[in-house]
């Protein structure tokens, strides 16, 4: 029991030399209540468990006590207290309830990021054994096959076989989708869900790089850009699963990975691992298929019909792509020539509300209950209230979130991606427009 006191005491004492971002909640959080009224957990249920601040002050009544004079010499008057042996069992709920969605950093007059303290309370939950087991499972799959979804490179190579075969029945052209190319200029990286359960995303990037010419190749071991190390607070997890694929671009000597329609893919690649310079300079760049597909349009190079389109379409903008990624009018380009009939939800962009799975939160079968009534309500109205028929989200988790959910509600509305709809609209050189598509 000491030894737990002591690895407890010791992680948050640590934060007073830590990053910026994890002192500031520790150090002038005013407790206005502004991340309450934001937060999508707290508008779904309005209840003092689910307040951020609340949440985050397990974590600071520590610091308070153990890391400032005040609290050491005065203790409960400043905000301290001592830490409780057995306790850290009770922070397994609370900070998995999260959904990391970093809204409140947005709204806070302080920019006090809750998600980071989040993440904190998960890496030392983490130490002690207590990571919800279906995210160690997740997490263990992807480091030892390369995916989340624990596929071999045979049905990897399946699965394409049968896109491409799609693709011919479809457009009578030969559109390939290459795997293991060396010396490929790009380097594809989308989420396995995105190849293995909504490949029409993969079809629309594939279509692009069959119009431009592009020398391009997927890899057959890597093929799934999500980081569960992120999500469950396991840093050398994170930068073991990291590894693993610059190791592979450095194989394939390509010139671009290209991160598919996976938000905290991107944001662990281009705004952790690459600005923190955690392997030094890369012979690659790493760029996103949103921006690149949002530049061949802005620039003409493609060209889309938007009557292949012409249900009621919204996009919902993913937390790490909005927030953590600064992606938020690339998608809208995307779909603007896309759709005939694209809707805005209310508030958009930084500002819209989370799926309600954020965080890992989505592939946690056991609070499903949880994310349909509570984490995901502010989505749900969001979405009705666009009257859309279909909702583009660029990112798997996501998608997952967001099908529960109108199954859940019985909604007659359609999850997909961003580059499903730009498959349906694409015009190929030498293949015949098509009728345009029933609404």
């Amino acid at each position: 029991m000491e030894k737990e006191r002591e690895l407890v005491v010791n992680e948050v004492m640590g934060l007073k030399n830590g990053p910026v971002l994890l002192r500031m909640p520790m150090e002038i959080c005013a407790r206005c209540g502004t991340c309450a009224q934001v937060c999508p957990v707290y508008n779904g249920k309005t209840d003092f468990r689910y307040n951020p601040t609340l949440r985050t002050d397990r974590l600071r009544s520590l610091y308070k006590r153990y890391a400032t004079i005040s609290g050491k010499l005065f203790g409960g008057w400043v905000g301290g207290r001592e830490y409780q042996c057995g306790e850290i069992q009770e922070w397994v709920d609370p900070f998995y309830e999260c959904t990391g969605c970093r809204r409140c950093a947005v709204f806070c007059p302080m920019g006090i990021d809750h998600s980071v303290v989040t993440r904190k309370a998960r890496s030392i939950i983490h130490k002690f054994g207590l990571t919800p087991q279906r995210l160690l499972k997740v997490t263990e799959i992807s480091l030892r096959t390369g995916n989340t979804d624990g596929a071999s490179p045979e049905a990897l190579l399946d699965a394409i076989q049968f896109l491409e075969r799609e693709m011919k029945e479809e457009t009578n052209l030969d559109i390939p989708i290459p795997t293991d190319k060396v010396g490929a200029e790009v380097f594809l990286v989308p989420p396995s869900g995105d190849v293995l359960v909504n490949p029409d995303a993969i079809m629309g990037i594939a279509k692009i790089f069959y119009i431009l010419g592009i020398n391009w190749t997927m890899s057959s071991r890597m093929f799934d850009g999500a980081n569960y190390g992120f999500f469950i607070g396991d840093d050398t997890a994170m930068k073991a699963q990291n590894l693993n694929y610059i190791n592979e671009a450095k194989r394939l000597q390509c010139k671009v990975l290209m991160v598919g329609e996976c938000g905290h893919a991107h944001r662990v690649m281009k705004f952790i691992m690459e600005k923190q310079n955690w392997w030094g300079k890369l012979p690659f760049q790493v760029e996103s298929a949103i921006q690149f597909t949002a530049s061949l349009i802005r620039q003409g190079k493609i060209k889309l019909d938007p009557s292949q389109n012409p249900q009621p379409v919204t996009y919902h903008d993913p937390c790490n792509f909005a927030r953590s990624c600064g992606i938020i009018e690339e998608p809208r380009i995307i779909l603007k020539a896309a759709c005939q009939d694209f809707r805005e939800m209310t508030p958009r962009g930084a500002e819209n509300w989370c799926c309600g799975g954020g965080g890992g939160l989505s592939a946690m079968d056991t609070i499903q209950e949880f994310r349909m009534t509570v984490s995901g309500k502010k989505k749900l109205e969001q979405i009705r209230a666009t009257g859309a028929k279909y909702v583009a989200a660029a990112c798997s988790n996501c998608k997952r979130q967001l099908t529960q959910l109108m199954e859940y509600h019985k909604e007659d509305v359609v999850i997909g991606g961003l580059h499903d709809l730009v498959s349906r609209a694409i015009v190929l050189p030498g293949f015949a427009a098509r009728q345009p598509a029933q609404a």
